[in-house]
């Protein structure tokens, strides 16, 4: 990836210099071939300004002094200059141009001149092989063209000057491709260095180390919420890996003993069948009531794992009072087949925010144990007691009550007061879980004379 991410960068910027030098090298060449022309105009101007007296009077004298200016200027240039009369003949050439008395009269350049026009641009010249840049200016005495000044360089020295402002263009491209490369080189160490951090961390996580987390505080955002991402999974699965230990660990601990016991007895009752069919009898009645507290111990389990997972549920309003009506509705009968009256003062509605099916659940549980504890011909009552900012819902008994020190035990899992040989120790456990996902609490109080006041504090919707 580190190659990847270097190739990419440095590709990127190689991509703008290319679209930036190449259109101003060609805005180079264009504007070195003019300013080229321009000078070559105005130095041949000044050349036909100097030849003029020689061309009207051509005397050995007018000449030689014409050649010391034109060859002095050409050897100061580098162009190639000719001057030729009236009619197109050379009379004079710098070397490496022909021989005096050729006729150029059959030359553009020349034909255009002796009009009168200036002529420039450039063409492939047979007699030098090669492409030239020319400028062609008649020399004029009045009205009439006494002649033609001719100055010529070859194309490859406007390549030679483009290349020379180029060479500066080149070392600045050469030095920020060199930049490019060591930020590219900065860069991708940087990124991949934070990344493969974080895919040691996965690594490790993912080999059993669930304390392991990812370094959110450095990198760039993206790494930074990749890494903060990680982290939070990686405490949720930790959670739940770790609620899985316990339910694991609580469920062979607890249905250890029940199962123990039921095997025993079955083995008991097998072995007596034969001999003491009343004896095998009542062990079979054991075992069943043992199966009983196995089943509700198992029902317990799978209840308090599916409240331990409520947590990532939202809580949502409903109305308390209807549901605790239906829910006394439904223990009635329980209660009238015990000889407990199950009585409830309830204002008319009362709206609460709780998880799916939480408020059901706690109702069940705290009516439940108190129908356990409640005494034949006593009374449980469910009340609301509305607040500004919370509603309380009681489950008030008449049963013995609890010791002060086992109020805040009572909501362990697994534990259970010395007196309740029936319970699994789980409802209570299950009560607070549904109560924390919802955002309230649950609490136990003693009354007076006797008897437990359960309570269920949810914030108002």
């Amino acid at each position: 990836m580190k190659i990847r991410l270097i190739a990419a960068l440095l590709g990127l910027t190689l991509t703008v210099l290319l679209v930036h030098d190449i259109p101003l090298a060609r805005y180079l060449r264009t504007v070195e071939s003019d300013r080229i022309t321009t000078a070559l105009e105005r130095d041949s101007f000044v050349l036909a300004g100097r030849s003029e007296e020689a061309l009207e009077n051509l005397t050995q004298a007018n000449l030689a002094r014409l050649w010391d200016v034109v060859n002095s200027y050409s050897k100061k240039s580098g162009a190639r200059v000719i001057v030729t009369d009236k009619s197109g003949q050379v009379i004079l050439a710098t070397e490496g141009l022909g021989q005096v008395g050729t006729s150029y009269a059959s030359r553009p350049e020349i034909i255009t001149a002796l009009k009168g026009e200036v002529a420039s641009g450039t063409r492939y010249s047979e007699t030098l092989k090669q492409n030239i840049l020319f400028v062609a200016v008649p020399v004029l005495n009045g009205d009439e063209t006494m002649g033609v000044i001719r100055a010529t360089f070859p194309t490859t020295f406007i390549n030679t000057a483009v290349n020379q402002r180029l060479q500066g263009i080149t070392t600045v491209a050469v030095i920020t491709l060199l930049l490019a490369a060591i930020l590219a080189i900065v860069l991708a160490s940087s990124v991949t260095r934070r990344l493969r951090n974080l895919g040691e961390v996965t690594e490790a996580f993912a080999q059993g180390n669930y304390k392991v987390r990812a370094d959110q505080d450095e990198g760039a955002p993206e790494i930074k919420a990749l890494a903060s991402s990680f982290n939070a999974m990686a405490e949720q699965l930790s959670r739940l890996i770790d609620q899985q230990k316990a339910f694991a660990g609580d469920a062979s601990h607890q249905l250890r003993t029940p199962l123990t016991a039921l095997q025993l007895r079955l083995e008991r009752a097998t072995e007596m069948i034969a001999v003491d069919p009343i004896g095998a009898a009542t062990r079979l009645e054991a075992a069943m009531v043992e199966t009983e507290r196995l089943q509700r111990l198992v029902e317990g389990l799978l209840l308090l794992s599916r409240s331990e997972g409520a947590q990532e549920i939202s809580p949502v309003p409903y109305d308390l009072v209807q549901i605790a009506r239906e829910r006394v509705i439904n223990w009635q009968a329980l209660g009238d087949e015990r000889g407990v009256q199950i009585d409830f003062q309830l204002p008319d509605h009362s709206l609460v925010l709780a998880i799916p099916g939480a408020i059901e659940q706690v109702l069940d549980n705290y009516i439940d144990n108190a129908l356990e504890l409640a005494p034949t011909g006593s009374q449980i009552l469910i009340s609301v007691a509305l607040g500004e900012k919370t509603t309380t819902v009681h489950v008030s008994d008449s049963g013995p009550g609890m010791p002060e020190e086992d109020l805040e035990k009572a909501f362990n899992r697994f534990w259970r007061a010395r007196s309740d040989a029936y319970g699994s120790g789980l409802g209570l456990a299950i009560v607070e879980r549904l109560m924390l996902a919802s955002g309230g609490n649950a609490r136990l109080a003693n009354r007076l004379p006797t008897g437990l006041d359960a309570q269920a504090e949810f914030l108002n919707a």
